[in-house]
């Protein structure tokens, strides 16, 4: 079995138990690959039609391949295109006819396939380092926000474990690195929130550091798209000196202001959900909205959650309200323009299990619907998504059986919305009945929840079995494609995962 690390197992709770199985690989040509990146431009890949639905469900490996030599089969392949039999660069399958109905479609592409995936190793083999939160902008660039702790090793085998940094690195359209920062502080972690792109391609990241006073505080910053030079920094100084004030997530609205949301200690043992809007100029405060719960006081530890801004320039908010012990439900908070109270606010009724509800996803479509995706993880990971009209009226809430099938047990870790409606991400426990292994897997569904797509990926590794794909988070361009972030995890090695997918019909 290949290790697992803190964050692969965060990626991926619980056991599935519906597995898609891989065909052969076809031929890719790899891109340039500098600073520890591989980025692939494509798949080969075979299809299997999904029994739970009447979307086409595919499966890839992320393999890179040698292109076939005409000298092994004694004869000159045709000239490629689509339909020739042979699986060639910019092809998932080809099986050489024009069924429209069969598993290979006619143009040799799968929906939402893959486009490119990139791996990216750490500082060290030993290091720690997987991915959490990915953002694109209009032009197609990709900025992916990491964990990352190097680690050394010694020829006798001891360990020097260094201080927890984030890493970011901005990517081109085609998954070719442009740049990185590490963001790190001698002696302190400096834990990765969220990272959201404006209009212009500017990015903004969220960072929980520590502070040698003791506990954390959150730090916004706005950086430069060129190399990742600071442009501002904002600092969210809470009421606690010494808290464990914790980022969670950033978005940025149409009039290019920043929203960030965090866990923020307000008393000995009481942490409230704060959303905070910060100046696109300067990084100032705007204005600042706080969540508390129906429980107060101590113990009452609130956890933010994602955001999401519509057009109209409303907020989304999917926070965990403590009640008690055993109750920590997911609740959406649906924010004005200009802050102040909730307009409308929504929690999952009580369906007699576990309300332990984990924030996962949140999203506005142009309409203004609202969507919102949350999970429970007990022995059997269960998720739901949500969808509301503008005004919080419930036009649908959906569990992951309607996405996935029945009992299917996979693990969500995003949800974003696209013009096609809704695409969800996450990870699975694939099988070939006596080993197993992590794969990740993307689902696009129009904005009635009907199936689009399923699109599942295997890593490639020089493993007996494949590597994990640990789906951390995602995001959904303009333009419908999805961006996927994680893990890369062998049997020795750790390394940053980002994949781009294909938007429904391309």
């Amino acid at each position: 079995m290949a290790k697992v690390s803190l964050g692969g197992i965060v990626g991926m709770i619980g056991a599935a138990t519906l597995a898609l199985g891989c065909g052969d690989d076809g031929a890719a040509t790899p891109a340039d690959t500098s600073s520890g990146t591989t980025s692939v431009d494509s798949d080969s890949t075979t299809a299997t039609t999904a029994d739970t639905s009447s979307a086409a469900t595919t499966s890839t490996s992320s393999a890179t391949t040698e292109a076939e030599d005409s000298s092994d089969t004694g004869f000159e392949p045709p000239v490629p295109e689509c339909g020739n039999g042979f699986v060639e660069v910019g092809e998932d399958c080809d099986d050489g006819n024009d069924d429209a109905l069969d598993a290979c479609p006619n143009d040799c592409i799968f929906a939402c396939s893959l486009e490119w995936t990139v791996v990216r190793s750490g500082p060290t083999l030993e290091s720690d380092i997987y991915g959490v939160s990915v953002a694109t902008d209009a032009a197609g660039q990709v900025y992916a926000l990491a964990y990352q702790r190097e680690i050394d090793v010694d020829p006798k085998g001891m360990q020097s474990i260094g201080d927890v940094s984030s890493l970011l690195v901005a990517l081109d359209d085609t998954g070719a690195e442009r740049w990185s920062v590490t963001f790190a502080e001698a002696g302190l972690a400096v834990r990765p929130g969220a990272v959201a792109v404006d209009a212009a391609g500017v990015p903004h990241i969220a960072l929980t550091r520590e502070v040698v006073a003791g506990g954390t505080d959150v730090q916004v910053l706005q950086l430069d798209p060129s190399d990742g030079a600071v442009v501002w920094t904002h600092d969210v100084v809470s009421p606690v000196v010494d808290g464990d004030d914790v980022a969670e997530a950033i978005a940025i609205g149409p009039d290019g202001d920043a929203v960030v949301t965090a866990a923020v200690a307000v008393g000995d043992g009481d942490d409230d959900v704060w959303t905070r809007k910060l100046a696109a100029a300067d990084g100032t405060e705007v204005w600042t909205s706080s969540f508390d719960g129906p429980s107060e006081g101590a113990f009452s530890t609130d956890n933010a959650g994602p955001v999401a801004i519509g057009a109209d320039g409303t907020i989304a908010v999917l926070a965990q309200a403590y009640v008690d012990f055993s109750a920590a439900p997911a609740t959406l908070l649906v924010y004005p323009a200009e802050g102040g109270e909730p307009l409308w606010t929504w929690t999952p009724p009580d369906d007699g299990g576990s309300q332990e509800l984990t924030p996962i996803g949140v999203g506005i479509d142009d309409e203004g619907n609202v969507y919102a995706a949350y999970q429970r993880i007990t022995s059997v990971v269960r998720f739901w998504v949500a969808k509301f009209d503008d005004d919080g009226t419930s036009l649908w809430v959906l569990g992951d059986d309607h996405f996935l099938g029945a009992d299917a047990g996979w693990s969500l870790s995003a949800l974003g919305i696209g013009p096609n409606g809704p695409a969800l991400l996450g990870s699975y426990t694939a099988s070939d009945g006596s080993d197993a292994w992590v794969e990740g897997w993307v689902a696009q569904v129009d904005p009635e929840a009907a199936p689009l797509c399923l699109f599942t990926i295997q890593g490639e590794g020089d493993d007996v079995l494949p590597p994990g794909l640990f789906s951390q988070g995602g995001a959904v361009a303009g333009d419908g494609k999805v961006l996927a972030v994680g893990q890369w995890i062998s049997d020795t090695e750790e390394a940053l995962w980002v994949a781009r997918l294909r938007a429904f019909g391309r």
